[in-house]
């Protein structure tokens, strides 16, 4: 299972204040009986529900409701972007949560630690919600932590995830994100903390963590989940990466990898000059759309030229980018989407796939479509209807047919850009002529199934386009047709596309046990202080 950093960050909290604590792993519903029975073995006082997203509000609620049936008394909060925002309906929604943490946890969490333990009330701690007789009572905001450097480190797992049999640290080197983006829960969370929404680690605290990753784990590729790395700025950016990486070097970390990501427009030659010196072999990139029209609308400073150069640079610098389209949007036309796929189609051998723009608690885009009256559903599920009726015909007859493609969370093209990334680390850790026969396979298995969906894209793009089409029962049946074929095609590709990972991981355990058992013995040792 992939590191979770928010709650390795919190289990060392734990750690730090002298309790033992228990990470249980939940991400399906069918998992639950399983979850619900190691946190009653462990006999909590306290349990924590991470809920990152509107649409895991429905398992906080059977998480926690279930763990009431099972006989639990332990406090139950639950965290994360979401609550931080809808507290006031998860608490009225759910009787068996007792509080919530909102904005950062990590002080909030200390806090109502030590609160147990002396055995005084949780009520009243700064950055806590929690039951007050009939109604709810809202604690001050807990500031947000300016030095991140102050911060103790995740607690790691002691087996390392692994991408193409390597194993992979994830890190963040800051909080927080400067960017406008109408749509985005990450800026209205910084922003409604208070304090600085964007902050940086010094890179030197940076180069230590990665130091004990790569010397006591193992850790040769470094997936950096900060939601911005390239900063706006190209000459800060270039100082960051280059400190980072001398820094590492003073550190006896040299032969490693990077994921970073970045906002098209910030991607300049210099600054991917400095990333592959520091190690980048990939850059997720804020895509989102090639139409000037939907970028300005979800508040995204580039433009589409941005978009073209910026991928057109990092080919040309070694360094493999990925992306998301969000091919739709409240105000979207018919027109827009086509801009997007004609792009789509000129860089069908890039990992990327296609969304549509969701909404989010505490967004401006939440904001104007309730002032406008076209937000649908509630906290636990918002949505809306495209102004223009065609746009939304199309995306309604893809989510019948490409939702195991694209739009399912362990969709193929998901799954495409990670195994992309795995190719990219075999490339970089073991050049050769297995390398290649594999890479070649994965650049084949990702053009035939983006050149397929972009078929069906199109086919149902030239539906929604006939004027006057309201045949809903053609409709019905043409989007019908294209899920049978496009499902014909997906099974034999997400097996493919499995069997390929397969063999990259295994031939990559392999070949990383071997090169470590060749490298020499100045290459292993400890991490300066």
């Amino acid at each position: 299972m992939q590191e979770n950093l928010a709650l390795q960050y919190l289990s060392a909290v734990v750690r730090e204040r002298g309790h033992t604590h228990r990470l249980v792993g939940y991400d399906r519903r069918d998992e639950l009986t399983r979850a619900v029975r190691d946190v009653i073995a462990f006999e909590p006082d306290l349990v924590g529900i991470a809920t990152p997203f509107q649409f895991t509000i429905a398992d906080t609620y059977a998480i926690a409701r279930a763990l009431r049936d099972a006989g639990c008394r332990a406090h139950l909060t639950c965290g994360g972007h979401v609550p931080t925002f809808c507290y006031a309906e998860m608490l009225r929604d759910c009787e068996a949560l007792d509080s919530i943490v909102r904005h950062e946890g990590e002080e909030t969490l200390g806090a109502m630690l030590d609160a147990l333990e002396q055995g005084r009330p949780i009520a009243d701690l700064d950055g806590l919600v929690w039951r007050d007789g009939t109604g709810i009572a809202v604690a001050p905001r807990r500031e947000p932590v300016r030095q991140l450097d102050a911060i103790s480190p995740p607690l790691r797992p002691s087996d390392p995830y692994r991408v193409g049999g390597v194993p992979v640290g994830f890190v963040i080197t800051a909080r927080g994100c400067i960017g406008e983006c109408d749509y985005c829960s990450i800026r209205a969370f910084g922003r409604d903390a208070g304090g600085a929404p964007f902050r940086l680690r010094g890179p030197e605290h940076v180069a230590d963590e990665l130091a004990t990753l790569h010397h006591q784990h193992g850790a040769r590729v470094f997936f950096v989940q900060d939601d911005i790395f390239v900063l706006p700025s190209e000459r800060k950016t270039i100082e960051r990466m280059g400190a980072l990486r001398d820094a590492l070097s003073r550190r006896g970390v040299r032969d490693v990898a990077f994921w970073i990501k970045g906002r098209p427009e910030t991607i300049t030659e210099p600054v991917l000059e400095a990333a592959r010196a520091m190690g980048a072999i990939h850059l997720f990139m804020g895509v989102e759309s090639a139409s000037a029209a939907r970028l300005a609308y979800l508040g995204r400073l580039h433009q589409p030229h941005h978009n073209r150069e910026a991928l057109a640079r990092c080919r040309a610098h070694g360094i493999h980018p990925s992306f998301n389209f969000m091919l739709f949007d409240p105000d979207c036309a018919l027109e827009d989407v086509a801009e997007t796929l004609r792009f789509a189609q000129d860089n069908v051998g890039l990992p990327f796939n296609y969304c549509r723009t969701e909404i989010y608690s505490g967004t401006g885009l939440l904001d104007r479509l309730r002032d406008e009256g076209r937000l649908l559903g509630d906290y636990r599920s918002y949505g809306y209807v495209m102004r223009d009726p065609r746009a939304e015909l199309m995306f309604r007859v893809l989510r019948v047919c490409l939702h195991e493609r694209a739009f399912a969370y362990d969709s193929l093209l998901n799954k495409l850009i990670s195994l992309s990334f795995a190719r990219q680390i075999h490339l970089r850790f073991f050049p050769g002529p297995r390398t290649d026969a594999m890479d070649r396979a994965v650049d084949a298995l990702m053009a035939a199934a983006h050149e397929d969906t972009l078929r069906i894209l199109w086919a149902a793009h030239d539906l929604a386009a006939r004027d006057g089409d309201n045949d809903e029962r053609r409709v019905r049946d043409l989007a019908l047709e294209l899920a049978f074929d496009a499902g014909q095609r997906d099974l034999p590709w997400h097996v493919e596309a499995q069997q390929l990972w397969d063999t990259l991981n295994v031939t990559g355990i392999h070949l990383t046990a071997h090169q470590a058992s060749h490298r020499p013995d100045q290459d292993a040792r400890a991490p300066a202080s």
